[in-house]
């Protein structure tokens, strides 16, 4: 029976069926309506809705995208149908505007511009507007208020607008709308009230990123009277706090907050958001919150976005994880970036972090803490990591096997540890793996094509500065597609490696300080043809540059430190950056033909020849120029454009004092010296008002310095040694500020961030020629112009020229200054009494000049004096007293020779007037000590004087006592006549006898 009844059933849907397809076909046999005809087409648009539209588009007066390129009024009645307009949508059953989407998904070029016209208020039924990301601001610049108007608005989007002012309150008119995007005005866009948000009750989406909120102090409670919000953006609002109290959380909805990059500087665990246990996606990056995390974190189980890096304070000490998220098991990122942890970190692991079954857990980002201990060897059962970053930590032993077992892992970053002992094989099999990270550690042993076996999707490999050697075929040829290498300092040679030729794809390579003692081999253009970024520095490279380089993509090349010899080839049209320096390539400079993009050129210590060609005036964006130690002659030309740096030593070019440079007032290195330049210095060397280092020494220039070489405030180094300058020395120097105070802003410029690093390549910072100084009485070699402008060097050398006149007594403002050399000229008058006060002063040479009078007692008050000489002058007196000058006379004994007025300790010659000398630290000089010795001996003649005729005055006017005196002297000389007449008696006798 029961079999029956679902045989009959199952007739019954068939003949449905079948009567439901005959339907079908006999209605599309029927003929189609007359367009004429009333019947279920969409509606078109509403007249006046379309003259708004139209009025719209005409108050945008730039549309580069052609988004509006639609909206016409003539043409056929598609054409004027805007319900058929790019970006708008009308209902199917009115024919009312139902949406504006005119966001512009482009670059900034791409963006309308214009106003936002209140025409929009035709639009009774307009329920989803979005203008983003385009510049609509109109002459007003503010957030137009009409806009609050909009009734039916359930969207609006206006983020990315260049708005400034307040946010209009009149948008708490919109009560039905839903989604709200205040964002990103990339204006001065600030509110302080934000009341009227509680009256958009249907709100669930509300982002206010970078809307200034500094002066709304109850924005929390705001948030809390909207409890259909499910996202809320608070990012870069400049708020104050987040540690305020709610009585009652009714955000109960709310699945994402991002409360980052607001300085809220107080304890993490009394923010008020930490309750909210709907939460999914917390971000709360860059807050400066500090102190533990909160227990409570470990209850938002909902959570599966968990950022809290870059959450340090200034001074407060690192923190230990105590919060306990092994019951987080929804969380699938993990970003503790900078968080200032410290403790082990196989504890982290165990104990701390989820260990729910399965783990959901893909990112996880520990970079920049202080976490120490190895790494645990069952990391391998976190099978769902996909994203592991413990960069910049201190973690040791050895990267355990287990690794292995990430099969879903696609990036490793555990570069700036302290990892040691081997790679493991087992990394070969993470066959999902992109990008791997293993740079600055300590890792050994030999790295084989077996590491990479099942590497299909590596891109980005770093092993750099370990104690690793590449041992790989010459025809292996690697799985995967690599884009960026880089081996720099570990042992890939002697032969250059020859597997990299299968590598078409690599546009980054360093493997600079890899020990390859080889040619460059003839696929080397072919092969690297794609690669932007090459570093081969600090081997041994051989041979000649490959003439066909003119074919390459290169932008940034570095090969210095090799052996490289012949002439330099045509440049690739793109390169921007180029290191051939210390080589011995020979010949004239390359020509700039089809490369005019070069910003740094650096070429120094080379065997080059020949002029400065004129095409290198072609280069207009030249930052950093460095021709230094070649064979170069000629005067430089006059077009040539150097922005920042210029570095011409130890060559032969002639000329005067380049002119090129009078327009460069952005230059903040030159270094002339070595050279046959001469002429005078020119006046407009003032106006190069962002120079730190000048060096023009060993040339031919000759005249005085210019006054107005003390316009260079930033000025920190000058070398004008050995020419035949004369006149006096300049006055003025306090204009020398930075000498006097390093931490003038205004001097710390691009120079040094330009300098630091190019193009973000490891190893290729700018060396640029190698910079000495004569210092202590030697030589000293800094290395590279960015060492002299980190450690602040300040140097003044002035010596072996012919000037004249005394020393400024101004120039002991310069307090900063660490070398003075002022040697070898025709100085004369006193040394500067106040000299003591340059308190950062560790070399001063002022021998062989004229100088005379004392040596001042103040000099012993420069504790960190480490060399002096002041042999061969005039200069007279006693040598002041202290440790300090007795210690650099032990070490350097020449330092007062050729001063024959000089006298006392620890010259062998004393004073002939044992005067009291003065004391260590000297607070009276040896001026003052001479004027106390002169006052005392006038002072015991007057008192001489006044008591002989006193004694007179006396005799003269009392006879009494003029009688006793005369009867005593008689008494006296009788006596003495007496004594006299028996010894000379006695000894009459004596020779008799």
């Amino acid at each position: 029976m029961v079999a029956t009844m679902h045989r009959l059933a199952a007739m019954l849907v068939s003949l449905l069926c079948c009567f439901l397809f005959i339907a079908t076909l006999k209605a599309q046999q029927q003929p189609q309506p007359a367009a004429s005809d009333n019947t279920a087409s969409p509606p078109s648009c509403i007249p006046h809705e379309r003259d708004a539209l139209l009025a719209f588009k005409h108050a945008v007066t730039s549309d580069p995208a052609g988004l509006l390129t639609s909206w016409r009024r003539d043409g056929g009645h598609g054409e004027q149908d805007c319900c058929r307009w790019r970006g708008i949508r009308c209902s199917n059953r009115t024919g009312h505007v139902h949406e504006l989407r005119l966001r512009n998904t482009g670059e900034e070029e791409a963006a309308m511009e214009g106003k936002i016209s209140p025409s929009l208020l035709a639009l009774d039924h307009l329920e989803h507007l979005d203008l983003s990301w385009n510049d609509l601001t109109g002459p007003s610049g503010r957030l137009p208020e009409f806009l609050g108007s909009l009734k039916n608005l359930k969207y609006l989007d206006l983020s990315g607008i260049p708005f400034y002012g307040g946010l209009p309150p009149q948008f708490g008119n919109l009560s039905r709308l839903q989604y709200l995007d205040l964002s990103n005005f990339r204006g001065d866009i600030n509110s302080t009230d934000l009341s009227w948000l509680t009256r958009l009750s249907s709100i669930q989406y509300l982002n206010l990123d970078q809307v200034k909120l500094s002066t709304v102090v109850d924005w929390h409670h705001v948030m809390n009277m909207l409890p259909s919000l499910r996202v809320l953006h608070l990012s870069e609002c400049s708020l104050a706090s987040a540690n305020q109290s709610l009585p009652h959380l009714n955000l109960t909805n709310l699945e994402e907050l991002d409360a980052s990059e607001n300085s809220f500087d107080h304890p993490m665990v009394t923010s008020w958001f930490w309750n909210i246990t709907s939460l999914r996606y917390l971000y709360l990056h860059e807050t400066s919150m500090y102190g533990q995390f909160p227990d409570a974190l470990g209850d938002m189980t909902s959570l599966q976005v968990l950022d809290l890096s870059g959450n340090y304070y200034d001074g407060e000490k690192s923190r230990i994880m105590t919060t306990d998220m092994k019951n987080l098991c929804n969380l699938e990122v993990l970003n503790l970036d900078w968080a200032f942890l410290y403790g082990d970190i196989a504890e982290l692991f165990t104990n701390k972090l989820p260990r729910c079954s399965p783990n959901k857990l893909q990112e996880l980002d520990l970079n920049g803490n202080q976490l120490t201990g190895k790494l645990p060897r069952w990391i391998g059962q976190l099978t769902s990591l996909v994203v592991l970053n413990l960069r910049r930590n201190n973690i040791t032993g050895s990267l355990p096997i287990s690794v292995g077992q990430l099969t879903g892992l696609q990036t490793l970053d555990l570069s700036c540890n302290n990892l040691n002992g081997h790679v493991p094989y087992e990394i070969g099999k993470l066959s999902n793996l992109t990008y791997l990270d293993l740079n600055s550690n300590k890792l050994d042993g030999v790295i084989t094509e077996e590491h990479f076996a099942s590497a299909r999707s590596l891109q980005y490999i770093d092993l750099s500065y370990n104690a690793l050697k590449i041992e790989i075929s010459s025809d292996w040829q690697p799985p995967s597609k690599l884009d960026l290498v880089d081996f720099a300092s570990c042992q890939m040679g002697p032969l250059f490696p020859g597997w990299l030729q299968w590598n078409v794809n690599i546009t980054y390579l360093d493997i600079s300080s890899a020990g390859i003692a080889d040619r460059l081999p003839q696929w080397f253009s072919d092969a690297f043809s794609n690669v932007w970024f090459m570093n081969i520095s600090n081997n041994q490279l051989n041979g000649t540059l490959p003439t066909d380089m003119g074919s390459m993509s290169l932008e940034g090349l570095y090969l210095r430190s090799n052996q490289l010899t012949g002439q330099i080839p045509t440049l690739p049209p793109g390169i921007s950056f180029l290191d051939l320096s210390n080589n011995f390539l020979s010949g004239p400079l390359p020509s700039a033909v089809g490369s005019t993009n070069l910003t740094q050129l650096s070429l120094f210590s080379n065997r080059l020849t020949g002029h400065i060609p004129e095409s290198f005036c072609k280069y207009q964006q030249l930052f950093v120029l460095d021709l230094s130690n070649n064979f170069l002659e000629g005067e430089p030309p006059l077009c040539l454009k150097v922005m920042e740096s210029v570095a011409l030593r130890n060559n032969s070019l002639s000329g005067k004092f380049p002119s090129f440079l009078q327009n460069s007032t952005r230059v903040f290195f030159l270094d002339l010296s070595w050279n046959k330049f001469s002429g005078r210095l020119p006046m407009w060397i003032g106006s190069l008002t962002s120079l730190r280092v000048i060096r023009l020494s060993h040339n031919k220039f000759f005249g005085s310095i210019p006054m107005n070489i003390t316009n260079l405030s930033c000025l920190q180094y000058m070398d004008l040694n050995d020419n035949k300058i004369s006149g006096s020395l300049p006055i003025y120097l306090s204009n020398l500020k930075f000498m006097t105070d390093t931490s003038m802003m205004d001097c710390y410029t691009r120079a040094e961030s330009h300098l630091s690093t190019v193009l973000g390549g490891k190893g290729s910072e700018t060396h640029l020629n190698s910079v000495s100084t004569v210092f202590k009485g030697q030589e000293l070699n800094y290395g590279s112009i960015y060492r002299i402008l980190q450690t602040k060097m300040m140097n003044i050398d002035l010596s072996s020229n012919n000037l004249t006149g005394e020393i400024p007594e101004e120039i002991v403002v310069l307090d900063e200054l660490v070398n003075l050399n002022l040697s070898w000229n025709h100085l004369t008058g006193v040394i500067p009494n106040k000299i003591g006060e340059m308190r950062s002063l560790e070399s001063l040479d002022l021998s062989r000049n004229m100088l005379s009078g004392k040596i001042p007692a103040t000099l012993s008050n420069l504790t960190f004096l480490s060399d002096l000489d002041l042999s061969y002058n005039n200069l007279t007196g006693r040598i002041p007293y202290g440790s300090q000058l007795d210690t650099l006379f032990a070490e350097h004994p020449y330092m007062y020779i050729e001063n024959t007025g000089l006298c006392g300790h620890p010259l062998p010659n004393s004073c002939s007037n044992e005067g009291a000398a003065p004391k260590e630290g000297g607070q009276l000089g040896r001026t003052d000590e001479v004027h106390g010795i002169q006052f005392f001996y006038l002072g015991l003649g007057c008192g001489f004087v006044v008591g002989t005729w006193i004694a007179f005055g006396v005799l003269m006017f009392k006879r009494s006592w003029r009688i006793v005196c005369f009867r005593l002297s008689d008494k006296l000389c009788d006596k003495v006549y007496v004594l006299v007449a028996v010894w000379a008696r006695k000894t009459g006798s004596d020779n008799h006898a």
